[in-house]
């Protein structure tokens, strides 16, 4: 009886990694490459390795209710198998009828344990807007309203089946246009194809909308051949309610949207500075080509530094991806880290998920504890000589959420001026987490009469000390950064 509960479990583990490692490994190349029957079997080793898992894990430890979990699994892994290949079928002739550009890509929650298989969690279209919108508007085209119908016809059940699964619409736009406009367009567009899907038969009480707006690039938005990729509409269907959650939670900050940035025209290149025989510089002070002080508009303040360059950037290396959440099968958005600093981007806001039933928001936050270090502190630090400060430092536990933006502060000459900060400066902010640490990047609301721009830090999720960090000011015209690690107060 033993030997055979060990064999079970040591033949399913055995599949399982195999799926999973082999050429096959996604879904949707495994799932679009073979027959339902070999999906269908597919699932059912990936099931019944759960089942059996479940039963063991209860202590059920004997031959029959092995037996009993893994054919259970089996079913309800054969099931998963067979509906997502079938989504995938239908949504890729939809593209091929419709000429659509869509990528199609499998969801999956991470493995339980070591050596497990990942589970299949749902699908994710994303569908590009050629045409299905006009610009600046939320009515759908003729052509629009034809190709979503096709598309519900892909996610609606049979006739008279009652769908359990959740889906969510997401709308997206470029980055032209205000952050504000940008996220109420998307979201009223978001909303437009849930209707045409609820007209199809889906249950309003499966759907959710949200409007990203220019919050979640997929492409360069300052080349106007390539930031037409980011107007799309994204339909996400996973098992449950509480499996999109946790969709909503691993995309909400997620650092991989920070390989493009929001700015529609590329950061200023500083002008190659000439070649002289003047000793080395010490760190903050004036550097060859540095436009003489009758340039510089009083608002400025010399931070020192060097000229920004935009595509030098290395904060990334200081923020580890984070572990667990979801993985998309695929490598069309896999593994991208952020390439430019803020001076490359724009304040990002996305809308809440709600509701296509009810108009309510989805209660994506489990807990309202802060981050050790970020319960509202300031965080201040030196930078040639000037005390910026930020404050409040505002940010959850729960998937790093900025609770309130902060001001930045600055005193000027602080050895000989401790009083009162001689500017307060509004400002928005934007924050992304990784494993242990966040990315907690600030804009200033008016950089051209401030004189700081933006700001970069990476904080320890620890709250004990920032790991890195840029900050950002015009010195004339030309963009300059310098060195900014602040210590909480």
């Amino acid at each position: 009886m033993a030997s055979l509960s060990h064999s079970f479990r040591m033949t399913a583990t055995a599949v399982a990694i195999c799926l999973v490692t082999t050429s096959c490994a996604t879904l949707n190349d495994f799932s679009s490459s073979n027959s339902n029957t070999t999906n269908c079997l597919a699932g059912g080793v990936l099931g019944a390795l759960a089942g059996a898992a479940a039963v063991a894990a209860a202590g059920k430890g004997d031959q029959g209710a092995l037996i009993a979990g893994a054919a259970v699994g089996a079913a309800a892994g054969c099931g998963l198998a067979l509906y997502y290949k079938n989504r995938l079928q239908r949504l890729e002739q939809l593209a091929r009828e419709e000429n659509l550009t869509m990528q199609v890509e499998t969801l999956q929650t991470p493995a339980v344990k070591v050596g497990a298989a990942p589970e299949e969690a749902g699908i994710v279209a994303q569908v590009q807007d050629e045409g299905m919108f006009p610009l600046g508007s939320a009515t759908l085209s003729t052509d629009g309203q034809r190709q979503v119908r096709k598309l519900a016809s892909a996610f609606a059940g049979k006739p008279g089946e009652k769908g359990t699964t959740a889906i969510l619409v997401v709308g997206h736009t470029d980055a032209t246009g205000s952050a504000a406009t940008n996220q109420a367009l998307s979201e009223r567009r978001a909303r437009a194809v849930a209707s045409i899907l609820a007209e199809q038969g889906i249950a309003k009480e499966r759907m959710y909308f949200q409007g990203a707006g220019a919050s979640r690039p997929i492409a360069d938005n300052t080349d106007p051949l390539q930031r037409g990729k980011n107007r799309r509409v994204e339909i996400v269907e996973v098992n449950d309610r509480a499996t999109l959650v946790k969709r909503v939670n691993a995309e909400q900050n997620n650092p991989k949207y920070l390989a493009h940035g929001t700015a529609t025209s590329a950061p200023k290149k500083s002008t190659p500075v000439a070649a002289t025989d003047s000793k080395t510089e010490q760190p903050g002070t004036a550097k060859p080509g540095k436009p003489a002080a009758s340039a510089v508009n009083r608002a400025l303040v010399d931070f020192g530094g060097q000229p920004a360059r935009g595509s030098e950037w290395n904060l990334a290396q200081s923020i580890k991806p984070k572990s667990g959440g979801f993985a998309i099968i695929s490598s069309a958005y896999a593994n991208e880290i952020p390439v430019s600093g803020c001076q490359a981007d724009t304040p990002r806001l996305s809308g809440e998920v709600k509701s296509f039933a009810t108009g309510a928001s989805l209660n994506e936050h489990a807990t309202r504890d802060y981050l050790p270090g970020m319960n509202g502190r300031a965080w201040a630090s030196l930078v040639n000589g000037h005390l910026v400060t930020l404050s409040p430092v505002a940010v959850l536990r729960d998937n790093a959420t900025l609770v309130q933006n902060p001001k930045v502060y600055v005193t000027r000459d602080y050895a000989n001026n401790k009083g009162k900060a001689n500017d307060t400066l509004a400002a928005t902010a934007n924050t992304y987490e990784g494993e242990d640490a966040i990315l907690y990047r600030v804009f200033v609301d008016q950089p051209n009469k401030a004189p700081v721009s933006c700001i970069d830090v990476v904080l320890r999720k620890a709250g004990d000390k920032s790991l890195d960090g840029t900050l950002y000011y015009d010195n004339g015209g030309e963009p300059y950064a310098a060195a900014y690690a602040p210590v909480r107060g």
